[in-house]
């Protein structure tokens, strides 16, 4: 910003609990000396190499690149002179939370302050990054130590010695000597298991002992990095940028950020005015990441192997150009064939898997639909008995169930409990819409179509991390029009026994519902989201089916599911638990529709309108309970 011009006539805040004033980080990063990234920071680098070495392997040269060295103490003096040349304050405290309303506000500890831009650097939480089934975690304790008897080749930074023990993970040696007498010798793991200091500082003083005898020690080193292709979202805006780890800027097989750090920061600072330039991964390589880690965490002990072929096989000048993202397609499949290629199918297997595990059960939907079809299914109103079943079954599992956690949202009862007062609250919520139903059934229809469409889409989109609300609630209102206008002779059968004025068909009916269908599908391929397009599919599909059966078929293994896994995710429950703690409202449920609205003497016909009227009641304050979750989710 400063190089730009970008502070002048600024007032800037910067917020942060601790004062910088050890040196406690170690940045690292390569480049050629011609590259910005070095003009920029060559006044603060301490060291520099140009060999490469692995194990105890020949060195090899990097040439053109070099690799560079800066001590945090000095980066952070050189902010502190921008800092005291330009109109910036200081604050040390802890940020609570960012929200924007017409200006961006941050609170502190003690203030809450409003600014134009903000730029989030706060670290992301690293839990939710560790405990994702294929992300790990860089762990890393390091010793600076000064040899007593031997000497290092202060020319060659060693990148990956892996003669440590690699029982339970991915793990070597890296040793960046300053001088012929003193080095950082850090001890790295890549794996799930983060390391033990004990542990490390054994393995560490046994290896420096046996490589390079009598040390003393000079300082300690320690720290964690998050090794994943997934970090949590973070909600931001135009003026208000994610910045650091917290933007993706870590690269997920190699825990190296300085230079990506650097590079963003460049293009936020490209133009006349400032940018709001996210990070964006590139794709090929993001899969190449996610290939690693998937062998890191199933097979740790196949990292050693691989890591030393690659050296072997290829010059360290392409490996880090292959890190820097700068090969070519062709150069990457050369590289690979030259590896271990079956634990690379192995893991693309894995990889297929996680992209299309989310499909199985939409796919499951389609494929049940076009059997029905296939088979003449009925579309009468009335449900066959394995469909009845079916349904009945469904609604057990995952339609009550998935409702009746609404006490765990935190709506209502904010101690997350079922009390009286949540009852009372929740029964007098139902009541209105069921005098209303009484009252004038047709607003009674409308309302209940109205909150169900704007429900099901905020599940639909909170599922496929789209942001707008409008093209949930539009979602929502297409997939209950589809359904309803191509099955207009069922819905005026219900429409009847609902006392409600039938719906004539004028025609242009399905013209309307296929219309409205192709919008959803656009949409779908537009927000590149198959999971929505094979939903898509279903409802058209649906059409040739039982209404009843149809919609049941989307709202317990679609919409319920997803709510449940919600649920689940954020609460951190097992299933069996979810069960358990839903157990009391299921049964209330079951009883409070037998007490209220089963008349074994009605006809199917009626017995189903009174459903409709009883989940239209017990979903409205569902509907409202599941809008403060996913609004504090």
């Amino acid at each position: 910003m400063e190089k730009s011009g970008k502070l002048l006539n600024k007032r800037i805040l910067l917020i942060d609990p601790d004062e910088k004033t050890e040196n406690d980080k170690t940045f690292c990063f390569w480049a050629e000396q011609s590259n910005d990234i070095y003009q920029d920071y060559k006044s603060i680098i301490s060291n520099e190499w140009e060999m490469i070495q692995i194990n105890d392997f020949t060195p090899q040269k990097i040439e053109p690149l070099k690799y560079f060295h800066i001590n945090s103490i000095d980066l952070y003096e050189l902010s502190r002179e921008i800092i005291r040349k330009n109109n910036i304050d200081h604050v040390k405290e802890s940020v609570l939370g960012i929200y924007s309303e017409d200006k961006l506000f941050v609170e502190s500890e003690n203030n809450i302050y409003s600014s134009l831009w903000i730029f989030d650097g706060r670290p992301p939480n690293f839990q939710k990054i560790i405990n994702n089934d294929f992300a790990i975690s860089q762990s890393f304790f390091g010793f600076k130590v000064e040899l007593k008897n031997n000497e290092f080749n202060e020319n060659v930074y060693h990148m990956m010695d892996f003669r440590v023990n690699q029982n339970i993970a991915t793990q070597f040696i890296y040793i960046l000597p300053y001088n012929p007498n003193s080095a950082l010798i850090e001890l790295t793991r890549f794996g799930k298991e983060i390391l033990i200091e004990s542990d490390a500082e054994k393995l560490l003083n046994d290896f420096i002992l046996n490589h390079y005898g009598p040390y003393e020690l000079l300082s300690k080193e320690k720290g964690v990095i998050p090794m994943s292709t997934i970090l949590p979202k973070n909600k931001s805006g135009k003026r208000w940028v994610a910045i650091g780890t917290r933007a993706g800027n870590v690269k997920p097989s190699t825990g190296y950020a300085f230079k990506n750090m650097y590079n963003q920061a460049k293009s936020i600072c490209s133009s006349k005015d400032l940018i709001a330039k996210e990070v964006k991964p590139n794709r090929r390589f993001l899969f190449y990441d996610q290939l690693l880690l998937i062998i890191l965490t199933l097979w740790p002990h196949k990292g050693k192997p691989i890591f030393e072929r690659l050296f072997n096989t290829k010059s360290s000048t392409f490996v880090l150009n292959f890190l820097d993202e700068k090969t070519s397609l062709s150069q990457d499949l050369g590289m690979f064939s030259s590896l271990q290629i079956g634990v690379f199918l192995k893991a693309f297997c894995f990889w297929l898997y996680l992209r299309l595990k989310s499909l199985f059960v939409p796919i499951l939907m389609v494929s049940y639909t076009l059997y029905e079809l296939l088979n003449n299914s009925s579309n009468e109103v009335s449900l066959s008995s394995l469909h009845l079943g079916l349904l009945l079954i469904g609604l057990l599992i995952l339609g009550i169930p998935h409702g009746a956690l609404d006490h765990l949202t935190g709506f209502i009862s904010k101690k997350k409990k079922i009390t009286l007062k949540f009852i009372i609250t929740y029964l007098m919520l139902m009541i209105p819409i069921f005098f209303l139903w009484i009252w004038t059934p047709i607003l009674g229809l409308l309302l209940f179509l109205v909150y169900s469409a704007w429900h099901f889409g905020q599940t639909d989109i909170e599922h496929w991390n789209i942001s707008s609300k409008t093209i949930g609630f539009a979602w929502g209102l297409i997939l209950l029009t589809f359904l309803l206008l191509t099955h207009l002779k069922e819905l005026n059968i219900i429409l009847n026994a609902l006392k409600v004025p039938l719906i004539p068909s004028f025609g242009g009916d399905n013209l309307i519902a296929y219309s409205l269908l192709s919008v959803s599908a656009i949409l779908s391929i537009l927000y590149r989201k198959l999971e929505w397009f094979l939903i898509v599919v279903f409802l058209f599909l649906s059409q040739f089916i039982n209404l009843i059966f149809a919609f049941g078929l989307y709202f317990i293994f679609h919409h319920s599911r997803l709510g449940w896994s919600h649920l689940k995710k954020s609460l951190g429950f097992s299933n069996l638990r979810m069960y358990l703690v839903a157990l009391p409202f299921n049964i209330g449920a079951i009883i409070l529709f037998l007490l209220f609205f089963f008349e074994f003497n009605l006809s199917i016909n009626q017995n189903i309108a009174y459903f409709f009227i009883f989940l239209s009641c017990v979903s409205f304050p569902h509907v409202i309970s599941m809008s403060i979750f996913y609004k504090n989710r």
